[in-house]
């Protein structure tokens, strides 16, 4: 019996680690199983022309609320050409509430609820007799029999290493996602990751074997989905100074829960190869009566003092969430969340919109919160009794804004000065630079960082008129090390007053090598592609008036700033 498992994934660079998990195992019971990657970019006839073209008699789908439109619709078209096969959803889109989905879509046949590799191996197994196993729903006569409810996997040491492909995988500079733990101790109210209440880990030992296959195939990025990764530190700290001691390029990406890390997990993350790691911490809110109706529980000062060692070793890369539209956070509250993360100064700080899902708690109490969002996947929140629709919608013109300039780290320098300047705090500056740049025209399109800083140059000529030429000087400098070699002349460059001291200094190799190691000339065209320099009219950091030169130097990805003397 041939199996056909469709993975539909949001994105070319992401890889569907459940249904891999899913294939692998039912790989090993002996069953011929096959697993096909499309996005949904991908055109809908020619993800069906290569479905149609894998003659099974079990299609498996799984379902996200990114692909949800999308697989329902080929899974119409696939029953209208193959009516005899049957067609078996899974994933947390369906899993939770089957009867809706059985009405939603007919043409779906079977339901896998909860963690599918074993419950879906049995069903394979009892396909041609007819017996179907618990934990997947179906209809009989027209009714809809629940059998079982949701499961779990409690031994993780069962399921398979999910990348046989790793190697090409890796070629493609996909990214690579991996689960050592299971479950979520925690029950926030917007999340169905704490339905399963207990945490169950993947021995150790597997673990670090499959790290080594990571990084012997050089995976640029292995991004673990565990809900909550620092929670023993019996078990992470060891695989984290593995990591940590390997000879590897690649990044590791933990969600983590901040306000929890130790002095000794803070310790040795100080000692951490730059790059090795990069953290998520979702904050979601920092008001006290939100945190309560969620239930989440946070030490705010502990997770201040964590997050503020962490940015201190400058070896990491930091991103910080916030949830904009939950209960009882109206403006006035959101404007204090975002204040109180964006003053630790995060790498990024990403604003999220609460998505009601279903089978959530948020979810049954919509009437308590006056809940209006979408009925279909996102499940986005449009308005709540405590954040009017209008209230909502600027903050996702907050947010666009916020993407193109804070969370693009080009231009860290000249919004510091700028929120100076507007003297009343993060939130207000980017409530201003948000109507100013949707009245200019420039909301809802996407710019490059040419473009915002262009943007940004003309809301300080409108806005800023007294300090106009020393924010512009600031611009120029933060231009200048985010995007170098680009000189637009609305930025007033000083490359042909300093060309004779510049020539003369690369001409001093001695001088040179204090600032570049091993330094030898190579050709003038080499020299002002990878190591331009600049002269500057007042200290971009301190605000005295003087005069520096400024050296970039360009190594792969890595970018140095060096102050250099003539």
């Amino acid at each position: 019996m041939r199996t056909l498992l469709i993975a539909i994934n949001s994105k070319y660079v992401h890889t569907a680690l459940g249904l891999r998990y899913v294939a692998e195992y039912a790989k090993e019971q002996g069953f011929d199983i096959h697993l096909i990657e499309e996005t949904i970019n991908t055109p809908i006839l020619t993800v069906l022309e290569n479905i149609m073209a894998h003659k099974a008699e079990v299609y498996g789908f799984s379902v996200h609320i990114w692909n949800k439109p999308f697989v329902y619709r080929l899974i119409s078209m696939l029953k209208k050409l193959r009516p005899e096969a049957k067609v078996v959803v899974g994933g947390p889109e369906v899993a939770f509430d089957v009867e809706r989905i059985f009405g939603e879509l007919p043409s779906i046949d079977y339901i896998v609820q909860g963690e599918g590799e074993k419950v879906f191996a049995d069903f394979l197994a009892g396909f041609t007799t007819g017996s179907i196993p618990l934990h997947i729903s179906y209809k009989q006569d027209g009714e809809v029999c629940l059998n079982g409810g949701v499961t779990v996997i409690e031994d993780l040491s069962i399921l398979s290493f999910p990348y046989p492909d790793l190697q090409e995988v890796a070629e493609a500079h996909k990214i690579v996602y991996y689960e050592c733990t299971r479950g979520c101790p925690f029950n926030c109210s917007y999340c169905l990751s704490g339905i399963s209440r207990s945490v169950r880990k993947r021995p150790l030992e597997m673990v670090l074997r499959d790290m080594d296959r990571f990084i012997a195939a050089k995976v640029p990025l292995v991004k673990f989905v565990d809900r909550t990764y620092n929670l023993d530190e019996k078990y992470f700290l060891p695989m984290m100074k593995y990591l940590a001691e390997a000879d590897t390029n690649t990044t590791f990406h933990f969600e983590i829960k901040a306000d929890i890390l130790s002095e000794e997990v803070l310790d040795f993350l100080g000692t951490v190869p730059k790059g090795r790691f990069q953290f998520e911490i979702g904050v979601q809110t920092t008001n006290p009566p939100t945190l309560k109706a969620i239930n989440r529980q946070d030490n705010w000062d502990k997770l201040v003092h964590n997050c503020q060692r962490l940015l201190g070793f400058k070896n990491m890369h930091l991103h910080l969430d916030l949830i904009a539209g939950l209960p009882y956070e109206g403006l006035r509250e959101f404007r204090k969340s975002f204040d109180d993360v964006y003053s630790l100064k995060p790498d990024m700080l990403q604003l999220g919109f609460l998505k009601v899902l279903p089978g959530t708690q948020m979810n049954k109490e919509t009437e308590l919160h006056g809940l209006r969002y979408m009925d279909e996947p996102p499940y986005e929140i449009l308005a709540t009794d405590y954040m009017p629709y209008e209230e909502l919608q600027f903050l996702k013109r907050l947010e666009s804004v916020f993407e193109q300039t804070y969370n693009t780290g080009a231009f860290p320098n000249i919004l510091r000065h700028l929120i100076e300047e507007n003297g009343q705090g993060a939130f207000a500056f980017y409530e201003s630079l948000t109507n100013w740049w949707v009245a200019a025209g420039h909301y809802p399109q996407t710019h490059n960082s040419k473009g915002v800083a262009k943007i940004l140059y003309d809301f300080i000529l409108e806005n800023c008129s007294a300090d106009a030429d020393a924010l512009i000087e600031i611009l120029r400098y933060d231009v200048f090390v985010a995007i170098p070699g680009w000189k637009p002349e609305w930025l007033r460059w000083n490359t042909e007053v300093i060309f004779e001291e510049v020539s003369d200094f690369w001409r001093d190799e001695e001088k040179v090598s204090q600032y570049i190691e091993n330094y030898k000339f190579s050709s003038w065209r080499q020299i002002h592609k990878n190591y331009p320099i600049e002269l500057f009219k007042n200290d971009i950091f301190s605000g005295e008036s003087r005069e520096f030169y400024v050296l970039v130097k360009t190594l792969g990805e890595e970018t140095n700033v060096i102050e250099v003397k003539l």
